[in-house]
């Protein structure tokens, strides 16, 4: 996925392994975005047999694996620390955990509220920390000082006819907030939306653009100098038919951008580059292909040739996220056969070529969805153990 460049004397070689083709970089010291480890300790919620009745477990036995919960996103604090959000079963309540120095890891609930996702985090020019997400069918924002203690803030909708809204995504911009996100039934097709607030308390709906909106979920956002730009999917939750792009001064008026390089991907994250312009990142429709794309402003976009390091012999290959790091950027996701996936990284410093990861153990049998520059090097928050259960962990490049 991406070109590094590399110290005088080390030597890239391509080795078959179990899990596909993978690069291998000779090296004393761990190298940044190639060789991963666990944290030290992430605190997990308790386990299901004290929390739920027998006839819940006999039912839903899957969840009685213990210390489940989906980690979805992490954002830095202000202080040096770092924050990340989640939820947990049976009934999907919200939660975070903070962690001062990226290695240990405590669990902060955020209420108690069934069917309550919060998926993405932003932290604003003062610190303020953003999560946004749903509570049943409505939007729904949090915020927090500190990661500890959180204020939940209802969303304003444009719709009246009870239809679930969501949001999926959030990005902090020079005079507040952007989130974006969809409308519609939880399967079959949804149609875009955008949020801005300025402090993430209250939060407007972007009035409703037929055209630039139709057909479409927001699954990226990033501020750029000239505005915001956003990635997301098109076509309905269970069979996407392409990629879509929008971009905006403000955030609150959008231009719709259905280049031809989307046909046929999922972009599911965009980032700025240090190398100029933007980069996105997703997979092809299948998940075949680990899939990047880059553009000078986000109006044209350009796919990149598909490559060996992208791709997993018999299986599948993805990405989830991507953050730019001194003056690469690296992208997270997964490689996966049969059933359990392998989570993996790649590395660029143009967004066109990209070289994977070495696999380790730490990483069979985990799923990661979400990077930040921390730790120090880079921060990822995933799971272990999926897809049968999904036990929050948190990893660190380079590895210790």
């Amino acid at each position: 996925m991406r070109t590094a460049r590399l110290a005088a004397g080390l030597l890239v070689s391509i080795v078959a392994t179990g899990c596909g083709t993978a690069t291998s970089i000779p090296s004393a010291a761990p190298v940044l975005g190639l060789d991963w480890g666990r944290v030290t300790s992430v605190e997990r919620p308790k386990v299901y047999e004290e929390t739920v009745p027998p006839s819940y477990q006999a039912a839903h036995p899957i969840l009685r694996i213990a210390g489940q919960a989906m980690m979805t996103d992490l954002a830095a604090r202000p202080d040096g620390g770092y924050a990340a959000i989640g939820y947990v079963p049976p009934d999907w309540h919200p939660t975070a955990w903070t962690s001062e120095d990226g290695d240990r890891w405590t669990l902060r609930p955020i209420e108690s509220t069934p069917f309550t996702f919060p998926v993405a985090l932003a932290s604003g020019a003062d610190g303020t920390l953003v999560a946004v997400g749903r509570s049943g069918s409505s939007p729904v924002a949090w915020t927090s000082p500190d990661g500890v203690a959180w204020s939940r803030h209802d969303v304003a909708v444009l719709g009246r006819d009870g239809t679930a809204e969501r949001m999926t995504s959030v990005s902090a911009g020079p005079s507040g907030f952007v989130a974006g996100g969809s409308v519609g039934p939880e399967l079959f097709e949804r149609h875009a939306r955008f949020w801005s607030s300025p402090d993430g308390v209250s939060w407007n709906p972007v009035p409703d653009d037929a055209p630039a909106f139709d057909a479409a979920e927001v699954r990226s956002i990033t501020a750029t100098e000239a505005g915001f730009v956003a990635v997301g999917v098109v076509g309905s939750v269970q069979q996407p038919t392409g990629a879509v792009a929008w971009t905006s001064p403000d955030g609150t008026t959008w231009t719709r951008v259905e280049d031809p390089a989307f046909v046929g991907g999922i972009a599911v994250s965009v980032t700025t580059a240090p190398f100029g312009g933007l980069v996105a990142v997703g997979s092809d429709i299948e998940r075949r292909n680990a899939v990047s794309w880059t553009s000078p402003d986000g109006r044209t976009w350009t796919r990149a040739a598909d490559e060996p390091s992208r791709q997993h012999s018999g299986g599948y290959a993805w990405m989830t996220d991507v953050v730019a790091i001194g003056e690469q950027v690296i992208a997270v996701g997964d490689v996966q056969g049969l059933q359990r996936g392998t989570a993996t990284a790649w590395t660029s410093v143009d967004g066109k070529a990209w070289l994977q990861a070495r696999s380790a153990p730490v990483q069979q049998g985990a799923e990661w969805y979400a990077v930040i520059q921390g730790g120090p090097g880079v921060l990822v928050v995933g799971a272990f153990g999926a897809p049968d259960s999904y036990v929050p962990e948190v990893w660190r490049s380079p590895a210790r």
